[in-house]
């Protein structure tokens, strides 16, 4: 027999989220039987004790980043209401929006052992707490609510973007900046929490069996971990890369290299700068930089998961503006996986990413031209040609364009995980670009 706990949690898992606005430390009690239908019972008050009733209640999973999804809208919700939930509920997806009684308690039901975060909101007081499901039960929670606070910042934007979307990882909270990257959000539950940038798009492709499909493709621009406290703002919150002043070497060269070589990424300042990208399925465990004896420093580290060939994830990096790779020799890759077999795989793309203005006033089309390759369980070198690049088709399968369709118009350089079931690993390492027009990451 099986049974499931809720436990109050106040620790990250991995730098997603903390929320410490429960009235304790932790939360025991009796076990639960999985066959009842409700796993615990939630309390939600004001200070001093007093029921906070018809509160709603929202239950997400930690992962959760509202406006980068495919989820439901709620029907008839309106988001110039602070207190609309974003999606309707779906308690497979972890997904849950309730209301508590006249006492302020309401039943929360079983949901897959895993992270979530449950807020609560009554008008202008909200708390908002972090939980996991585990194998045992307890059978009570409670949080207090208290008066929402704000958060002012501002993303850097990457080139060639008018705006991006921030959200809070956890909570129903989305906000679009304005044309500067700057963003406010009002009301919220106070806690510390992870505020991303993105952007999400969806579009029409083509899928293997030459089907049509609607695709979307998640790009983060980046995060920060960020306190909000009860009757105050926090301002100046930063997210992203802050753009590099490039001043011009005042010592002219005579001599110009037929073949200039650009030494894109080592890691060895970690893998700051680069986003990641995962389709409904997917899932990205990790992408962090570790030691690698072998080549003597750090390495790139992504962990992921996806279920299928048509869900994907990714790690990528901004070229910071558009860049003529035209007169490209070869790229150059230094990669291990974790299967060694044919079951994983590492695509590597050349990648077309702009928003519709700019596209519409440049004539070009987002996308991609790329190449697939196994991975070993041992470092090998890779070195990709514009010749390796798969060749385009008349239905674009996977926003392939070819190469000559996006050559000298690159924005991004990305690196899809392939395999298909359980948890796949892979470490990149000293990517060069050999024979490029005059151009600095």
């Amino acid at each position: 027999m099986r049974y499931w706990v809720w436990k109050m949690a106040f620790a990250a898992l991995g730098g997603i989220f903390v929320a410490c606005s429960t009235d304790g430390d932790s939360v025991a009690g009796s076990t639960l039987e999985t066959e009842n239908s409700i796993a615990v019972t939630l309390t939600v008050q004001r200070e001093g004790g007093i029921p906070a009733a018809r509160s709603k209640v929202f239950v997400r999973p930690a992962y959760f980043l509202a406006g980068a999804n495919n989820y439901a809208f709620a029907e008839n919700q309106d988001l110039s209401e602070s207190d609309s939930p974003v999606v309707a509920s779906d308690s497979a997806l972890g997904i849950l929006n309730l209301v508590t009684d006249s006492l302020g308690l309401v039943d929360l039901p079983r949901l897959k052992p895993g992270y979530y975060v449950i807020e609560a909101r009554q008008n202008m007081e909200r708390a908002a707490s972090r939980v996991v499901v585990t194998d045992s039960s307890v059978d009570s929670l409670s949080m207090t609510v208290l008066s929402t606070g704000a958060m002012k910042g501002q993303v850097y934007l990457p080139a060639g973007m008018k705006s991006v979307t921030v959200g809070i990882q956890g909570l129903d909270y989305f906000v679009q900046t304005d044309s500067l990257g700057h963003f406010e959000f009002d009301n919220l539950p106070a806690g510390t929490f992870s505020v991303v940038g993105f952007v999400y798009r969806t579009y029409e492709s083509t899928g293997s069996d030459g089907e049509p499909v609607v695709m979307s493709s998640y790009l983060q621009v980046g995060s920060s971990s960020t306190k909000v406290e009860s009757e105050a703002t926090v301002e100046d919150v930063t997210i992203g890369q802050r753009p590099i002043e490039i001043i011009p070497d005042s010592v002219v060269s005579d001599t110009e290299d037929v073949y200039p070589i650009v030494y894109f990424e080592d890691f060895e300042d970690s893998t700051q700068g680069w986003y990641k990208g995962v389709s409904k399925y997917g899932i990205v465990h990790a992408l962090d930089a570790q030691y690698d004896t072998e080549r003597d420093g750090l390495v790139g580290h992504f962990v992921y998961q996806t279920d299928s060939n048509y869900n994907w994830v990714l790690m990528g990096r901004s070229l910071n503006g558009i860049v003529d790779l035209s007169e490209l020799d070869s790229v150059e890759i230094w990669a291990r996986g974790s299967k060694g077999d044919s079951t994983q795989w590492l695509s590597f793309s050349f990648d077309v990413l702009m928003d519709s203005l700019t596209l519409d006033s440049l004539g070009y089309e987002n996308g991609k031209s790329w190449v697939h390759l196994e991975l070993d369980t041992t470092w090998q070198r890779y070195v990709i040609t514009p010749k390796d690049l798969l060749e385009t088709d008349s239905l674009k399968i996977g926003a392939n364009l070819g190469w000559d369709n996006v050559k000298d118009h690159v924005t991004n350089l990305n690196l899809f995980g392939g395999g298909v079931g359980g948890s796949f690993e892979f470490w990149i390492d000293d990517i060069t670009i050999y024979g490029v027009k005059p151009w600095e990451p």
